[in-house]
C-alpha cells in the first residue's frame, strides 16, 4: 500500500489525494517503517512536490516533511517557506519547522514577525496572517523565553474580587486589615473591594485568588470585536503597565466560562485574543503557555459578558513552605478554611495532634493560625511523613512525626485537641473498611485526649462519625459546617467529656 502511493505520486497520478492518503499511513506504525525503509526515495519526492503547482500538494507535502522529522529538510522548508504566496500555505512550512531544529532561522522569524505586526489587516487575509504570526510567536518562544515583567502595584489603587470557597466571605472580611474591612462587601464565592494598597491583601490564607476590575461590567456586547474594543477602551494596557516594570509586551491568555459549545469557544479565545493583539499595537500578545496575566470572561444569566484581570505576575508566598505533598494532601487553602472556621475552639499553647497528618499541611495552617505548645503527627506512610518533617522545617513550626498507624499510637501525655482529615473511600478503602477505621478513631480518642479537649475532624462521613460519637458516651457533638467542592465534606467539632 506504502509504495503504491509512492508510485501513484511519481506518475502524477491524483497527486493530492494519494499524499492525503499516504499522510494518514504515515501517522501509524507500519508506515512510519515503511517510510524510513524507502526514506531517501521519500524524502527526494517530497521536496520535488514542494514546487508543485498544487498548493494543497505543497501544503501536505511540508506537513509529512515535519511529521516525519526530516531535518535535512528544513532549508529546503525555509527557502519554500519564503517564496510561498498562498498564504493558507505558509503556516503549513511553519507547522512543520516546528518540528525540526529550527534556531537557524531564527533572526528570519523574528523579521518576518515584525513585518506581519506592522502589516494592514483585511477580512481577506486576517485569518492566515493571524496564523502565521502565532506560530511564529510559538516557535521564538520556546527557544528565547520572554523575561517576566515585575509586579510592583502594592500600592496601586485597584479594585479587585477575593475569591474564596462559597461560606468563607465573611471569614476573610474579618482577618482583613481595619482600615479596609469597613470596604469589603461579601459576595457568593468571594469579597469585593476598592484597595487603597492592594498588597495588604495579599497574605490572606483563605482566598483561592485574585480578580482585578479594569473595565466597566457587565459589557453591552458579547461579539468578539466589541469585547475586544471594551478591553481595549477600558485601557488594559497602561492598567498592566502602571502595576509593573520591565520591557516587552504582555502575553496573556483568555478563560472563557460561557455557554458557548467547545469548538465555537476555541474559535471565539482565537479570534479575540487576535483582535486584542492588534489593537494594542502588539504590546498585549496570546500566548496559551508562557502567558503572565489572563483575561477571565463570564457570562452571567442574562446572557451578558463580564472581564475581569488575573496576574500571575504576584509572587504568592503563603504556602511556600509546602515543598511535599502526596495525592491525599489537603490544599493549603482548605486547610486555612477548615481551622479559620473552627478557630474559636483552638486554644493557644494546646498539645494538639493528627493521627492522619499526611504532609502536614493542617498542622502547619493550625500553628499559623494560633501558636501551640506542641504539635504531633502520625500517618502509616513513611513517604508522608518524611514530607511533613521537611514541610514543618520550612514552615519553622516546632512539630514531632512519627511513622505509624494511627491504631498503634500513643503518648505518655495526653492532647488538647485532636485535628484531622479523616480518609474519604476509595478502591482499597471500601465502606465496611472506612467504618472500622472510624469505629478505632472515636475508641483511640478516649486514650488521646485530656477532658474538656476538642476534636476538629474534616470528614465525608458525618453520620457515621456523629452516631459513633453519641454512643461513646465520652464525645459531644459542638458544631458542624459543610465545606464546599466536589466531594459533600463537612467541618465536626466534638468536646471530650472524660
Amino acid at each position: 500500500m506504502f509504495r503504491n502511493y509512492l508510485d501513484k505520486i511519481e506518475r502524477d497520478e491524483d497527486v493530492r489525494k494519494n499524499l492525503i492518503e499516504l499522510r494518514k499511513l504515515l501517522k501509524t506504525e507500519p508506515g512510519s517503517a515503511a517510510w524510513q525503509r524507502d526514506r531517501q526515495r521519500c524524502l527526494s519526492l517530497m521536496l520535488k512536490l514542494l514546487k508543485h503547482e498544487d498548493a494543497k500538494v505543497r501544503k501536505n507535502a511540508a506537513l509529512i516533511l515535519g511529521e516525519m522529522g526530516c531535518q535535512d529538510a528544513l532549508d529546503a522548508l525555509f527557502y519554500a517557506y519564503e517564496c510561498e504566496e498562498k498564504l493558507f500555505v505558509k503556516s503549513a512550512y511553519l507547522t512543520a519547522m516546528s518540528q525540526l531544529d529550527y534556531r537557524t532561522y531564527l533572526n528570519a522569524f523574528r523579521e518576518r514577525m515584525e513585518e506581519l505586526m506592522q502589516m494592514e489587516m483585511t477580512p481577506e487575509n486576517q485569518k492566515h496572517l493571524n496564523e502565521e504570526l502565532k506560530l511564529l510567536r510559538d516557535m521564538l518562544l520556546i527557544v528565547e523565553k520572554p523575561v517576566k515583567h515585575t509586579f510592583t502595584g502594592y500600592s496601586v489603587p485597584s479594585e479587585m474580587i477575593l475569591l474564596t470557597s462559597p461560606g468563607m466571605e465573611q471569614l476573610t472580611i474579618d482577618v482583613m486589615p481595619r482600615n479596609v474591612r469597613d470596604a469589603a462587601k461579601a459576595m457568593r464565592g468571594g469579597v469585593r473591594i476598592l484597595a487603597e494598597r492592594p498588597g495588604e491583601l495579599f497574605g490572606i490564607r483563605t482566598v483561592k485568588g485574585f480578580m482585578f476590575r479594569f473595565c466597566a461590567n457587565p459589557l453591552k456586547a458579547t461579539d468578539y470585536q466589541a469585547v475586544a474594543a471594551a478591553i481595549h477602551d477600558a485601557g488594559l494596557t497602561d492598567y498592566l503597565k502602571k502595576r509593573h516594570e520591565g520591557d516587552g509586551p504582555f502575553y496573556f491568555r483568555i478563560d472563557l466560562r460561557t455557554k458557548l459549545v467547545l469548538n465555537e469557544k476555541s474559535q471565539y479565545v482565537k479570534r479575540l485574543g487576535a483582535e486584542l493583539e492588534r489593537l494594542s499595537g502588539h504590546h498585549l500578545q496570546n500566548s496559551a503557555s508562557n502567558y503572565e496575566c489572563e483575561l477571565r470572561i463570564t457570562e452571567n444569566k442574562q446572557g451578558q459578558y463580564s472581564v475581569y484581570l488575573i496576574l500571575h505576575t504576584i509572587a504568592d508566598s503563603r504556602f511556600s513552605y509546602r515543598r511535599n505533598a502526596i495525592a491525599t494532601s489537603m490544599h493549603p487553602v482548605k486547610a486555612a478554611e477548615v481551622v479559620s472556621i473552627a478557630s474559636e475552639y483552638l486554644a493557644d499553647d494546646a498539645d494538639v495532634l493528627d493521627p492522619f497528618c499526611g504532609t502536614a499541611t493542617l498542622l502547619i495552617e493550625r500553628y499559623r493560625k494560633r501558636k501551640a505548645a506542641h504539635l504531633y503527627g502520625v500517618d502509616i506512610f513513611g513517604e508522608a511523613i518524611d514530607g511533613a518533617r521537611e514541610n514543618a522545617s520550612l514552615a519553622n513550626v516546632p512539630s514531632y512525626f512519627i511513622n505509624k498507624d494511627f491504631v498503634e499510637f500513643s503518648h505518655s501525655y495526653t492532647f488538647d485537641e485532636v485535628l484531622t482529615e479523616l480518609p474519604a473511600g476509595s478502591d482499597k478503602m471500601t465502606p465496611d473498611v472506612l467504618f472500622t477505621l472510624y469505629k478505632n478513631f472515636v475508641r483511640k480518642l478516649n486514650t488521646w485526649m485530656t477532658p474538656g479537649g476538642y476534636v476538629i475532624v474534616v470528614t465525608t462521613e458525618k453520620e457515621w462519625l456523629l452516631s459513633l460519637a453519641a454512643k461513646s458516651g465520652y464525645l459531644k457533638e459542638e458544631k458542624e459546617w459543610a465545606l464546599s467542592g466536589k466531594k459533600t465534606q463537612y467541618v465536626v467539632v466534638l468536646r471530650y467529656r472524660g
